[in-house]
């Protein structure tokens, strides 16, 4: 068995469409009209199909649930955030985790949490730059030597 992706219930599918493609640069991949696949394995479908296809009720979706959620990492963390401000996305939180990455989370159309953290390699090579040593990035962040090398290098 291999595991294909996620696929989210939207109640617009356009709208879903415009927001995964313009905000967070995936490209399609796929389209059925009510379905539509993403690049990286994200599939989304319209709430009428989904009820049809499993006999469903309506009912049954909870958007804004906040019991998951999608999860990206970008390389220009601080141009990407400015990005979802400037669009006027509805955010849930923005922070630096404690080991040390930025991390912004807000909804989608259908409010369902997306977060987008900075690469874990721009992340190393930030808190080198911010005068931390080898030895202080790996206490902070957990990562044996081998992984801080290997992000050094990026």
């Amino acid at each position: 068995m291999e595991f294909k992706g996620t696929m989210l219930v939207v109640k617009d599918i356009e709208k879903t469409k415009a927001f995964y493609t313009s905000l967070l640069g995936l490209t399609i991949i796929g389209d059925l009209g009510v379905n539509v696949a993403f690049s990286g394995g994200l599939a989304a479908q319209t709430e009428a199909s989904w009820t049809a296809f499993t006999g469903s009720e309506q009912s049954v979706f909870r958007y804004g649930g906040h019991d998951k959620e999608l999860y990206f990492e970008e390389t220009d963390f601080d141009g990407f955030a400015s990005k979802v401000r400037d669009a006027g996305v509805d955010i849930v939180s923005e922070t630096v985790m404690p080991y040390g990455q930025k991390v912004l989370r807000f909804y989608d159309p259908d409010k369902h949490i997306v977060e987008v953290g900075e690469d874990m390699g721009v992340m190393i090579r930030r808190l080198y730059s911010e005068g931390l040593t080898k030895e202080q990035i790996m206490e902070r962040t957990f990562m044996p030597a081998e992984a801080i090398d290997h992000f050094m290098k990026g």
